[in-house]
């Protein structure tokens, strides 16, 4: 194990609500993303990591410990459960290795601090309240570079989290018009409003778009935030290059949920099951390390793991659900593991088993006491399971469950064993079930109208 003095700076910049395929080391025709794509050329990037829970808390609180929300226990976002105290956070460990640890985040403080537990093991938490339509990203690496030079010279660990591009997308000057090509989207903005237009005319009011009819401005908006962030990270690791100790530092970039487009009849928010919210970027850069793409698949419960390996964490008194990187990284092994199971539970509720080629996603419709859990829109979910075959259906588009019953059962059958086993290890009932939906339809709609 490395002495404390000669441990990496470890810098883990998490950019909230980022699609991978809208930047264009992922392929995005558009130009949102130089700084990331520069570093992308100098990192291992994952083309197959996905999140085991979304949206925000469930996501973070899996990439801090290594554990499925199955496993921890958070499953929504702003919930009443709270995180146990025997479980230990990413920081707390890289304490114990001497690393000064110190976030840029606003986890903690979020929903009257019903994240509390995100502030654990720093030394110092800079917290924020999200505020959309300003040029927050710009502070925030004000405030991480001012961390970087107080605390030079000590092994640091500094956690970034950026907001932009979440809703209410609305991308400062020249941003905001950077990637607009008007009327160029695939569809009309009535035909999204039209699916519930209480919902999306409420929605859409709330982001303050200049060009509220035009579908293709809203996208604008969505990657204008991401150029915004861009820019940032550019900053950031420029001057990291520039104090001279970018040799000695584990940058990780990753995003914690993606966004709909349109998948599953979703648009602009994160929920569903889907690829287009499961899949997260994931970058990392390693000194020394040969640079390039892996697509096996990877969950963010490998990523405390993997640090593990990389820095020598203490051992934990409990398993961890997720496993290191590593063996892809030397060779040793083409997959760690068979599978992805993602949750969700926020606004509504969900599981999700991804393999490379195949997807099945499960609604969970009703709770522990046999109260209906309702849709997205606050209406009678069906229960009835979807599956895909991924390499021939990329987007999720033709539901084979009628036509391939027996492929059906054996991804539910694997899905119903696992939830069985963390029943069994865990010793509470299914989470989802016992803690039901944290902001369904009705309490969502309040928030957004208040803001209006």
């Amino acid at each position: 194990m490395p002495e404390p003095t000669n441990q990496p700076d470890i810098v883990v910049v998490a950019i909230d609500t980022l699609r991978p395929d809208h930047l264009g080391c992922y392929g995005y025709p558009k130009a949102t993303s130089p700084e990331i794509d520069a570093l992308a050329t100098e990192s291992i990037v994952f083309d197959r990591a996905f999140a085991a829970g979304i949206p925000t808390m469930p996501s973070f609180t899996t990439l801090f410990t290594g554990l499925h929300p199955y496993r921890h226990g958070i499953v929504a976002h702003l919930s009443k459960r709270r995180l146990a105290e025997r479980i230990l956070f990413l920081p707390q460990l890289l304490k114990q290795r001497g690393y000064i640890t110190a976030a840029c985040d606003n986890l903690a403080v979020q929903g009257n601090g019903r994240g509390s537990w995100f502030a654990r093991g720093y030394d110092y938490y800079s917290g924020f309240v999200y505020k959309p339509f300003a040029d927050q990203s710009k502070q925030l690496t004000d405030r991480a570079l001012s961390l970087i030079q107080e605390y030079s010279g000590n092994p640091l660990f500094l956690f970034m989290h950026y907001w932009e591009p979440h809703t209410p997308y609305g991308p400062q000057p020249p941003y905001d018009m950077l990637h607009y090509e008007p009327n160029s989207g695939p569809i009309d903005i009535a035909e999204v409003r039209s699916i519930y237009p209480e919902y999306y005319d409420a929605l859409l009011d709330d982001m303050k778009l200049r060009y509220p009819d035009d579908y293709a401005y809203v996208v604008a908006q969505y990657d204008g935030e991401i150029s915004q962030v861009d820019a940032q990270v550019g900053r950031l690791t420029r001057v990291l290059k520039a104090r001279g100790n970018w040799d000695n530092t584990i940058f990780l970039l990753l995003s914690d949920h993606g966004e709909c487009f349109g998948e599953g009849g979703f648009y602009f928010d994160h929920h569903g099951l889907y690829d287009a919210v499961t899949h997260i970027a994931l970058m990392l850069r390693l000194p020394g390390q040969q640079t390039r793409r892996i697509g096996a698949l990877v969950s963010t419960e490998d990523i405390l793991p993997t640090l593990s390996d990389l820095v020598g964490l203490p051992a934990l008194p409990y398993p961890l659900t997720g496993t290191s990187i590593m063996p892809l990284l030397n060779d040793t092994s083409e997959a760690i593991r068979p599978h992805v199971i993602s949750a969700e539970s926020t606004r509504q509720a969900s599981l999700a088993l991804r393999m490379l080629d195949w997807k099945v996603i499960l609604p969970i419709v009703d709770d522990t006491q046999g109260q209906p859990l309702p849709d997205f829109y606050g209406r009678q979910r069906s229960a009835d399971p979807l599956l895909f075959h991924l390499r021939s259906d990329p987007g999720e588009q033709r539901n084979l469950s009628d036509n391939l019953p027996d492929k059906l059962a054996e991804m539910l059958t694997i899905l119903a064993d696992w939830r069985t086993e963390m029943a069994r290890i865990t010793g509470e009932p299914d989470p989802i079930q016992s803690q039901g939906l944290t902001l369904p339809y009705s309490q969502f709609m309040e928030r957004v109208l208040a803001r209006r």
